[in-house]
């Protein structure tokens, strides 16, 4: 009878201590990915920052155009839609499953990138409105207005 209830007992911690392990390597993952979400957030950050510090050079005013070739403006496309598929897949995972520290990270980062996103597009606006694209051609006499 002791040695039936001693060995329910070993089998009852080994389920804790393996219970708590996972749950210690869970713990681990989570704060994990969480580290990597703010590394990332801060990534979106660093170039908000440098797009709002391009915007104030354009503010002050230009010598010569700022972008000829269209190669900016092509980055901050490519820029804008990696920002969308970043969100599109925050929001899948986030959800109310996910831990608080998780859910801070996802909250922030989502912060982060809307705001670049915003600055981003303001700033590509800004630009096309500024230079007419490389190739452009003015429109052909019969397509003119007489006004």
């Amino acid at each position: 009878m002791l040695s039936t209830f001693l060995k329910l007992l070993l089998r009852e911690v080994s389920l804790i201590a393996r219970n708590g392990r996972n749950s210690f390597i869970a713990l681990g993952n989570e704060r994990r990915a969480a580290m990597r979400l703010d590394r990332l957030a801060d990534r979106l950050a660093g170039m908000g920052y440098k797009i709002d510090m391009l915007r104030k050079r354009m503010e002050a005013g230009l010598d010569e155009p700022l972008d000829a070739d269209a190669s900016l403006r092509e980055a901050l496309k490519s820029l804008k839609e990696d920002i969308r598929s970043v969100r599109s897949q925050l929001y899948s995972l986030s959800g109310p499953g996910s831990s608080p520290r998780l859910q801070r990270a996802f909250n922030r980062l989502s912060a982060i990138a809307e705001k670049t996103y915003a600055a981003a597009d303001k700033l590509q606006w800004e630009i096309d409105a500024m230079e007419p694209q490389a190739g452009a051609q003015p429109a052909p006499a019969c397509k003119r207005s007489s006004a």
